[in-house]
């Protein structure tokens, strides 16, 4: 716990140190998402809806992620539009998806240890399995749509005019620069935290096919491939979307940010 404390404390003066008074935003904000998670897990053990309160509190965390700690202006605006056409695209595509690989519930090697606890859950664990999912990569949809957005918003004023199209050809640029890097760090992310499990299964003296085959491994590996699939979605659609709004100027300016 100690250590828990002196890491905070080192975190947060080094993000007061090089970001100045954005730094409160920051340190508050990521606060904020913390009780906004801990207040999910709590309406669910409430009894609450799961899908209905998973999207509240992915906005939610949006809302925070880019208006709170990012202010309100033109590339906020668009990010969080992208945002909730993700959402939508999600909930109308993704959903069967995942329902089909019945990834849901405890894996086979995890029962032992969990035998001695009550199972009599009022949550069903494929809609909880959905929820884990789309808050895994919320972060991950949320800073993507972000950097896009701010990408394309400084294209904008500093760079290319002519057109729309050239306008969205310097961003897609963009967006292949931010998706390679991104895919290699989900990639490395689901290996750091899939290395204690696959080692595990070794000494359990599972071949390849089994590892492949456990629901323990095809859920963490369906994590990681569906924030891949949400990057791809994600970063061409704040592409265009914050191209068309910039260009035809259908955002105001924001408090820090002016569209010239």
């Amino acid at each position: 716990m100690n250590v828990l404390v002196i890491l905070t404390v080192i975190l947060m003066g080094l993000m007061i140190l090089v970001f100045k008074k954005s730094a409160v935003y920051m340190i508050t904000g990521t606060f904020i998402n913390f009780f906004l998670f801990v207040l999910l897990l709590f309406l669910l053990s409430r009894g609450y809806p799961v899908y209905l309160v998973t999207f509240a509190i992915f906005l939610g965390v949006a809302s925070v992620t880019l208006f709170y700690i990012n202010d309100v202006n033109a590339k906020t605006k668009a990010a969080f539009l992208c945002v909730i056409l993700f959402l939508t695209i999600f909930t109308v595509v993704m959903l069967p998806v995942i329902q089909v690989f019945k990834v849901h519930g405890f894996a086979l090697e995890e029962l032992e240890e969990l035998q001695m606890m009550d199972f009599s859950v009022a949550v069903p664990f494929s809609a909880l399995n959905t929820s884990i999912i789309l808050m895994s990569f919320s972060g991950a949809v949320i800073d993507s749509s972000m950097a896009v957005s701010s990408s394309t918003y400084e294209i904008y004023r500093f760079g290319d005019k002519r057109s729309l199209q050239a306008l969205m050809r310097s961003s897609m640029t963009v967006v292949q620069e931010i998706f390679s890097s991104t895919i290699n760090t989900l990639l490395f992310a689901f290996m750091g935290s899939s290395l204690a499990l696959i080692i595990w299964l070794q000494d359990l003296k599972y071949s390849f096919l089994d590892i492949i085959n456990s629901k323990a491994f095809v859920g963490e590996l369906l994590i990681s491939i569906l924030s891949g699939i949400a990057a791809v979605v994600i970063l061409p659609m704040t592409s265009a979307i914050a191209s068309y709004l910039f260009y035809n100027r259908r955002f105001e300016e924001g408090r820090k940010d002016n569209l010239e």
